[in-house]
């Protein structure tokens, strides 16, 4: 079974490591160790190899149960989040298969369904994280908590190289100082020999709770640099040796940070590869960048967290994402980060009371060759600490002088810092008047010292007119959404909208993979109510520092772990010309570290698309043609939303007025209940009130029915004698009313002409049966021989063609109309006594329309009475077809 040791767990003749920065390996059981584990090593690999889709490599493949660790596992603070994994294995044996089942992470169904898959390395051999070559796969049990994820890998042919896998590409803590270590090298090396040479300095702002550095970086050109460093604030810049920043007169704050949730590693990478690009120094747009702003960027926010695999959680089980409306000291990094962001935005002007002894010490330009210290605190820890130092690596000179520049060998070939203030004054200024964001600049000169105050006049928010910030992004992972977005704030205001709207759309002009589309500025994205902790989005970098300095150009960046769902047509630069065509994919790819970097880099010229200053700018061969068009395109947008979403926005005012008028509206509830209940139940009634004239209407016409056949007279026995030879082949009989009245003689339809008959006895039949009923005929038609066949002067019949039986029906041939289904009772009341007495049984159809044919051809139908016949017969088919449906 594994063993479990305070660096590593050895398990199956596997080591799994999880002693180094980020790792968070909880333990390993086997599943499967092959039978020929204690065979020869080689033989068992000869199998394996050669017959990788054989029944002998699944028999020979190594099977895992990993648990990774909870974030803050084993602490008071432990919860349930488990979505990072970060281990190496080291297998005993060469190029054998082995299975990996974590088995307790979070449910990330949708996130894995879209084609997500861990990253791996091997060291030494394939140093670079690549995706893992098989798709994984997944499987979630019935309660839907606990989610497993399983893979495949080969183990290397090396057996002392070791494989590491991660949830995604991953950037440690001891990564991120290498990589500082690696940037203060080469910028060592730097020579200043002008103005727009890089201004780097980095230092640490605040201890974490388990004493880890949080480095924030300083950036710029030395346009309008100041002689001033920057105040140590109370509680901030533990080491004493590291000096402060200088200030920058006239020049706007742009802050950036990074991995305030440990596991969304794809920031890390979107800020290198935006400091790269900053530290470019041939660049025009980088140079006009550092000319312009100061970068103050915070590459990592929750280094606690990153060191112990968390996944979005501190050392203390708090989401630091939450507490920057007021971070205590139990917050660290977003006390010192919240605490900058207020210095900033006051142009480095901060209430005593928040700054500490050292904050008083600043540099005077005396007309003296000598610089002294203006300092509060004692000259002895002053001296010692910050001044003597100071002095012994910058020489400054009086301003009268002819603005050399001295080289001091401590910083390197520094430059006076004066002289390129001085030097940089005209061009800085020029560019600013080129710029949106100009600024009025005032030099005052007392007791020869330098100081400059500035005032903005165009910035769009009121809150934020005289705010030394410029532009707030806070740099995120994501799971679920596909593609790199950004969160924006709500305002009111359709300018402050468009103007907050303006970057997001920068960047999808200047990045292929910036979804424009997929950002979010409404207001419920800054209050809702996070699931998992139960914490609203209020406390969030963006809200909150929109809160607490106006700051409208506040933003949180989003990037997914594996793809997007669109690829951006990118517009070719100014100078590469119109010509000039981008390769494009149409198919989204698995996003790798170089994507988030591109994500980054593009921040930069999507910056200076804000004011116009950008030299190599993809707005003119784009459809919008410069920053005026994109600003009218989104102005269309946003009213065209307005106007699709008018209803939502009325029911939002509905919404607001209901606690003013709550009894109007609940009345007006009730009484549209009520009318809604009465409207049904008057439906209910109706139905119901159908349904039963339809019952009656057959309850009378059953009753009726029963009536006639009970009013029924014994019929003669010569018709019986008659019905007999003719109804012998009869299966069902029906019944054949003949009805009097004063009109003239009606015949039988007009189809028994269609049919014809060779039996012999149908005309005696039709004979013996109409002889009586022509003798009693009241109105006699026919004088002549023709007189045998007297018929009734009001019978008629209908006999339905096709039907398998016969039905001949009686109609009435008045001036009434026809009754309903409901009178029929009373018709056949009357006619009951009248034809019953008369009625014979059906015979065979064809017998007696052949009898029919047959009299008329002996004469006893006189010819020129066929033409009325056929009217007559046609208007009682009609009435019959209509009767017997209403029957059914």
């Amino acid at each position: 079974m594994a063993s479990t040791a305070s660096e590593n767990i050895t398990c199956g003749g596997f080591v799994f490591f999880n002693n180094f920065d980020s790792a968070n390996l909880a333990k390993v059981e086997p599943v499967r160790v092959p039978e020929t584990f204690e065979k020869d090593v080689y033989e068992i690999e000869g199998k394996s190899t050669n017959t990788s889709n054989s029944k002998g490599t699944l028999d020979s493949t190594y099977e895992f149960n990993l648990w990774t660790k909870h974030d803050c596992h084993g602490t008071q603070f432990q919860n349930n989040l488990r979505t990072w994994f970060y281990f190496g294995v080291q297998s005993s044996r060469p190029s054998v298969m082995v299975r990996f089942n974590i088995v307790n992470l979070n449910k990330q169904v949708k996130m894995f369904s879209q084609g997500m898959c861990p990253v791996f390395k091997i060291v030494p051999g394939h140093l670079h994280w690549e995706r893992i070559r098989e798709r994984p796969t997944y499987t979630l049990d019935q309660r839907g908590t606990d989610f497993t994820l399983s893979f495949l890998y080969t183990a290397p042919d090396n057996l002392k190289a070791i494989t590491y896998f991660a949830f995604t590409y991953p950037f440690s803590y001891t990564d991120l100082q290498n990589y500082l270590k690696r940037i203060d090298v080469r910028m060592e090396k730097r020579s200043i020999m002008s103005a727009d040479d890089i201004y780097y300095h980095r230092e640490c702002a605040i201890k974490s709770l388990e004493d880890r550095r949080l480095d924030i970086l300083t950036i710029s050109s030395y346009h309008n640099i100041s002689t001033e460093r920057e105040d140590r604030l109370n509680n901030m810049f533990p080491e004493k040796n590291e000096e402060r920043p200088y200030k920058f007169r006239d020049k706007k704050v742009i802050f950036i940070s990074a991995r305030v949730h440990p596991g969304e590693t794809p920031s890390s990478f979107v800020l290198n590869g935006f400091l790269n690009f900053l530290l470019n120094r041939e660049d025009q747009i980088a140079i006009n960048l550092r000319r312009l702003y100061v970068f103050k960027l915070i590459p990592m926010l929750n280094p606690d967290g990153v060191a112990k695999g968390h996944y979005r959680m501190d050392t203390k089980g708090i989401n630091l994402n939450r507490v920057y409306l007021n971070p205590s000291k139990d917050h660290p990094t977003i006390y010192a980060a919240t605490s900058l962001i207020k210095y900033y935005h006051e142009s480095y002007q901060l209430p005593s009371e928040l700054t500490d002894d050292l904050s008083n010490i600043h540099l005077e330009i005396m007309d003296s060759n000598v610089s002294t210290i203006n300092s509060t605190a004692s000259i002895e820890d002053a001296v010692r600490d910050t001044t003597t130092r100071l002095l012994q690596q910058v020489t400054f000179m009086s301003l009268d002088e002819k603005n050399n520049c001295i080289l001091d060998n401590n910083e390197k070939h520094l430059m006076t810092l004066e002289h390129l203030g001085s030097a940089a004054i005209d061009e800085s200024e020029r560019l600013f008047k080129e710029s949106a964001k100009s600024d009025n600049v005032t030099e005052i000169r007392k007791s020869d010292k330098l100081t400059s105050t500035a005032v903005d006049v165009d910035e769009v928010p009121k809150s934020s007119e005289s705010s030394g910030l410029y532009l707030y992004i806070d740099l995120h992972g994501h799971a679920s959404k596909k593609g790199v977005f950004m969160y924006g704030n709500h305002f009111t205001d359709p300018e402050d909208t468009i103007s907050c709207m303006l970057l997001p759309k920068l960047m999808s002009i200047n990045n292929p993979h910036f979804h424009f589309t997929s950002c979010n500025f409404a207001e419920r994205n800054m209050y809702i109510i996070d699931k998992r902790d139960g914490m609203s989005r209020e406390g969030s970098g963006r809200v909150a520092i929109y809160k607490m300095t106006g700051l409208i150009r506040s933003y949180t960046l989003e990037c997914n772990y594996n793809s997007g769902r669109l690829v951006n047509a990118i517009p070719a630069r100014i100078r590469d010309g119109v010509n000039k065509t981008t390769n494009r994919r149409f198919v989204p790819p698995k996003y790798t570290p170089a994507v988030f970097e591109a994500v980054g880099a593009a921040l930069g010229p999507s910056i200076l698309d804000l004011t116009g200053n950008n030299p190599n700018s993809r707005l003119p061969n784009s459809q919008y043609r410069s920053i005026r068009g994109v600003k009218s395109h989104l102005k269309l947008t946003y009213v065209n939303n307005l106007s699709a979403s008018s209803s939502k926005t009325v029911r939002k005012n509905n919404e607001s007025d209901v606690a003013q008028t709550s009894g109007i509206l609940k009345e007006l509830e009730t009484r549209l209940n009520d009318a809604v209940t009465g409207a049904r139940n008057v439906i209910r009634n109706e139905s119901n009130l159908m349904k039963k004239c339809i019952l009656r209407r057959g309850a009378s016409f059953y009753t009726a029915m029963k009536r006639v056949k009970s009013s029924k007279k014994p019929r003669q026995p010569l018709v019986r004698r008659a019905l007999k030879n003719c109804a012998s082949n009869v299966e069902n009989s029906a019944i054949i009313c003949a009805i009097k009245s004063d009109i003239e003689t009606k015949p039988f339809l007009k189809t028994i002409d269609r049919y014809r008959s060779n039996k012999s006895n149908a005309g005696s039949t039709i004979s013996n049966v109409l002889e009586p009923r022509l003798s009693a005929n009241k109105k006699p038609m026919v004088t002549n021989s023709s007189t045998k066949m007297r018929v009734s002067s009001e019978e008629t019949a209908a006999v339905r063609h096709g039907a398998k039986r016969l039905k001949i029906i009686s109609s009435l041939r008045t001036s009434k109309p026809l009754p309903e289904i409901g009178e029929s009772s009373y018709v056949a009341e009357e006619t009951s006594t009248k034809v019953f007495s008369k009625v014979p049984r059906t015979c065979d159809k064809q017998s007696v329309k052949g009898a029919c044919d047959r009299a008329r051809i002996a004469g006893y139908l006189k010819p020129n009475e066929s033409s009325r016949l056929k009217k007559i017969n046609k208007t009682v088919v009609k009435e019959s077809s209509v009767l017997d449906e209403s029957t059914k």
